[in-house]
């Protein structure tokens, strides 16, 4: 099946500067992360020849095969998954980890980086929705873990990121992605240590990106928007 995911790029594009605009910002401030992971290296070329530079890949092994299949010194690569401690030695080569979920993975990747003399640059992943099926740290906790992940060296905290319930309503999914952003506000507002900063808010997928944006979200994560039906891997 022949996608054109350029053209699916550039409707997408369209609709995150319409809710840019809409929330009272300019479309250049929503980074679009084109989630890759089931996407063949020829799509995400197509992608990468239509000027697109932020990639999003969910598994570590893939993500580093994808990697070395799409050349580019600019590109930005970044991981959206789970992770295993015992990938911690091959994230290096991704710009930033959205999914640092819990205090055994800080403390493993910490340990690599001080060894390595490396920073890995990261966003908290808040479980906003409570699911237990879901990774993340609790919304209610979200405060104390960045403050002790801060103490550990080679971390660099640059935000918050969050995966909702797929099957909530709308105003659910609103209310949750207002939910992450007060508490986004209220860290911006809050004397940090140095490697922390309130960067990037990381909330939103195909399905309710607009949403996300509206209530704050300065990146989204798109994948089936994009390369849905691309070589037949996308439901």
């Amino acid at each position: 099946m022949n996608i054109d995911v350029a053209r699916n790029l550039a409707i997408v594009k369209q609709r995150v500067a319409k809710a840019a605009v809409v929330a009272g910002k300019a479309p250049e401030d929503i980074t679009l992360v084109a989630v890759s992971k089931r996407a063949s290296a020829d799509a995400v070329k197509a992608l990468v020849a239509a000027g697109h530079r932020d990639f999003g890949e969910n598994r570590v092994q893939e993500g580093l095969k994808k990697i070395a299949a799409v050349t580019g010194d600019d590109l930005r690569w970044h991981l959206i998954g789970r992770i295993q401690t015992n990938k911690v030695k091959y994230l290096s080569p991704f710009c930033l980890i959205h999914s640092l979920d819990r205090w055994d993975l800080a403390d493993k990747m910490s340990n690599y980086a001080v060894a390595k003399g490396i920073q890995f640059q990261c966003l908290l992943q808040v479980n906003v929705a409570a699911d237990p099926a879901k990774a993340g740290i609790p919304l209610k906790e979200a405060d104390d873990f960045l403050f002790a992940a801060a103490s550990l060296g080679g971390l660099s905290l640059r935000g918050l990121m969050t995966i909702t319930a797929l099957d909530a309503g709308e105003a659910q999914t609103r209310a949750w992605f207002e939910s992450l952003a007060g508490k986004f506000n209220a860290l911006s507002r809050r004397q940090l240590p140095e490697n922390v900063g309130m960067d990037w808010l990381s909330m939103g997928m195909s399905g309710d990106f607009e949403l996300a944006i509206a209530a704050g979200a300065n990146m989204v994560r798109v994948g089936s928007a994009i390369f849905a039906g691309e070589d037949d891997q996308y439901a």
